[in-house]
């Protein structure tokens, strides 16, 4: 029996060893982790930023998705994350808006050269330019409006990251 007792308190005090012993080792490790983790993932929002100033739009994107997976504890450069991705969404919204302007000064000028009405008869080509016309502006529109939030967006982030 006191040999039972005497197995029992060496496994106790193994084990608050080891419990202590890991303790430690946690207490040490990771701020040698943490700082290491936000210099890889400040170096993976450095190739985000290039690749969208290479106007690589998807891929700035993935690369700021992959940052966000792999460094979950990457705060700041997380938060840096976050207003890079909204510039991404915003250079992206901006060009998806020179396009689509480009495009509804042509659907107008092709329409302006139509007529409502052929010989007494209803131009239906007319009609489908005009609901085209319509349909263009709507998206025109979105993207503006998508424009607009993520300058506001951006805006708030800036002011909340500087507090």
């Amino acid at each position: 029996m006191a040999y039972f007792c005497a197995m029992k308190r060496s496994k106790y005090t193994f084990f608050t060893s080891f419990g202590c012993c890991a303790l430690l080792f946690a207490a040490c490790s990771p701020t040698n982790t943490r700082t290491q983790e936000e210099s890889d993932a400040a170096a993976q929002l450095t190739c985000a930023r290039q690749l969208l100033a290479d106007r690589n739009y998807s891929g700035a994107r993935d690369s700021i998705l992959a940052l966000r997976r792999n460094h979950p504890t990457a705060i700041q450069a997380r938060r840096a994350a976050i207003l890079t991705l909204d510039s991404i969404e915003l250079m992206d919204a901006r060009d998806s808006v020179a396009v689509m302007e480009a495009e509804l000064e042509s659907a107008r000028a092709e329409f302006e050269r139509m007529l409502p009405r052929i010989n007494g008869q209803t131009n239906n080509a007319y009609y489908v330019q005009q609901r085209h016309i319509m349909a263009l502006e709507q998206r025109y529109d979105e993207l503006c409006a998508k424009v607009k939030f993520f300058l506001r967006k951006i805006d708030i982030d800036t002011r909340e990251n500087a507090e």
